[in-house]
């Protein structure tokens, strides 16, 4: 039984080693409730989001409990509520706990997703970087504030992601 701020969800033994493989990939070390909480995170902060996909899940065996934080049912709660009809209607599943096995299986597929479009950079792509820094370090050198190179790509990047999503935004309009 959960203490006070937990709860449990049960999972079928294909859902729990579908959540045990990305942990293993994305986060080792992990439990899997704490990549729920992970992934929930990342999805409220809007990193990527919930899309369903083409998929058929054998929902045989005996059902496992986890034992999850509290706010981390009240979340696949809410979605049940939301979108319960949707996966209803594309997977067939009208009980709860059926639910959080597409949707755990769909947030998974949705964050190889993102992964699988994000950019993966070795240090030595950063060689236009470093040239940035060359050149702005000069500049800086005469009002007598030069930020160690951390700092400077922390700052210059930042600036970079800003201009995106600000075209990114001006291009969806």
């Amino acid at each position: 039984m959960p203490g006070k701020g937990y709860a449990t969800v049960g999972m079928k033994p294909v859902i729990t080693t579908r959540l045990q493989e990305a942990t293993d990939k994305s986060y080792p070390g992990m439990f899997l409730p704490s990549t729920l909480i992970i992934i929930m995170n990342e999805i409220k902060k809007g990193y990527y989001s919930v899309d369903t996909h083409k998929i058929k899940l054998d929902l045989s065996g005996r059902y496992n409990t986890i034992t999850i934080r509290a706010d981390v049912k009240n979340w696949l709660e809410e979605n049940h509520k939301k979108l319960g009809e949707e996966y209803e209607e594309k997977y067939s599943v009208k009980c709860f706990t059926k639910f959080v096995s597409y949707f755990i299986v769909n947030m998974l597929e949705s964050k190889n997703d993102a992964q699988n479009h994000s950019i993966s950079l070795k240090g030595t792509d950063f060689k236009w970087l470093h040239e940035e820094y060359q050149k702005q370090k000069k500049d800086l050198n005469d009002s007598n504030e030069s930020p160690s190179f951390e700092r400077f790509a922390d700052t210059y990047i930042n600036e970079l992601l800003v201009k995106i999503k600000a075209a990114k935004e001006i291009l969806t309009l």
